[in-house]
């Protein structure tokens, strides 16, 4: 019975002596995550004769890891492939592993597609065989008309959507009050575009997670259509912010435009919700952006 004994600890040792060698021989495993730019909701309509056609999205996706070289770039509309994988570059020499980098994906003419709520997946892979998704819910919009109705827009995930709906404060209120301002006067067709600014816990489903009370960056940029041109709008003006949990809907602390129609807004939460970004002009138009996140208790 005691040889049984000593035998049977020998073989509990010894195998978990092998388990701790495999441990620490397993190399570490590399993160990738990415983000994506260039796109815009909604996205068509005539091509002005002295800009960009809107109805093509020409995309980048600015890929990250940690430690393993980034490869390729994919994109899909529906979960269609568009176009061939695309590298990413320029990179560093080797021995140097190419840990940031940008790839131009295929463009994307919504010519081709029914209008409607189309989702956008940009995957992003490295040489361990990680890949990251970044998934975008886009607007397309070339046969309805510049006159649509709140009606026919679709909710976003993310992306914006601009809607006609009475302004936020009441008549009369001056500059500086509710979400109107001086700023807010001048600003026609105005295009709201956010994302968050840094990388999440990790992606489920297109949707980020978030660390419960963290705070987390939030970026983006407000456009106005000015003398015929969509340029930055002016400094000063302001986002609405409001979070969605359930079915009740609250006010959070509103954000300021920045130079160059930058946005930048800081929140944390202790629950999964839906975020709204909303600007809405002095003649009532409203382009409003909604996320949605998921929070964790702690990182796993």
């Amino acid at each position: 019975m005691k040889r049984f004994l000593r035998t049977r600890t020998t073989v509990l040792v010894g195998a978990s002596a092998l388990a701790l060698s495999a441990l620490i021989s397993a190399p570490a495993h590399a993160a990738v995550s990415g983000s994506l730019s260039g796109w815009h909701s909604p996205a068509g309509g005539p091509k002005p004769p002295d800009g960009p056609d809107p109805s093509v999205l020409n995309l980048v996706v600015a890929g990250r890891s940690d430690g393993t070289d980034l490869t390729d770039a994919t994109l899909t509309v529906d979960g269609a492939s568009v176009g061939a994988p695309v590298e990413f570059g320029p990179c560093p020499a080797d021995p140097q592993p190419c840990t940031a980098a940008n790839a131009s994906l295929p463009a994307i003419d919504t010519k081709h597609y029914a209008d409607g709520t189309h989702r956008i997946v940009a995957t992003v892979h490295d040489s361990a065989g990680n890949a990251f998704p970044i998934s975008q819910d886009i607007e397309f919009w070339n046969s309805r008309g510049p006159n649509c109705s709140p009606s026919c827009s679709a909710a976003l995930s993310i992306g914006s959507d601009p809607t006609a709906e009475p302004p936020a404060v009441s008549p009369g209120t001056k500059n500086g009050g509710g979400v109107q301002g001086a700023n807010e006067s001048s600003c026609k067709s105005p295009r709201l575009s956010m994302s968050l600014g840094q990388k999440p816990l990790r992606v489920s489903h297109g949707v980020p997670v978030l660390l419960k009370n963290k705070s987390y960056r939030f970026t983006g940029r407000l456009t106005c259509l000015i003398n015929g041109k969509r340029k930055s709008a002016a400094k000063g003006a302001r986002i609405e912010v409001r979070n969605t949990v359930g079915r009740k809907t609250v006010r959070k602390a509103n954000g300021k435009v920045g130079n160059g129609g930058k946005i930048t807004v800081l929140l944390k939460y202790p629950s999964s919700r839906t975020i709204e970004f909303r600007f809405t002009s002095a003649d009532g138009k409203t382009s409003k952006v909604r996320i949605k996140v998921r929070i964790a208790q702690r990182k796993s």
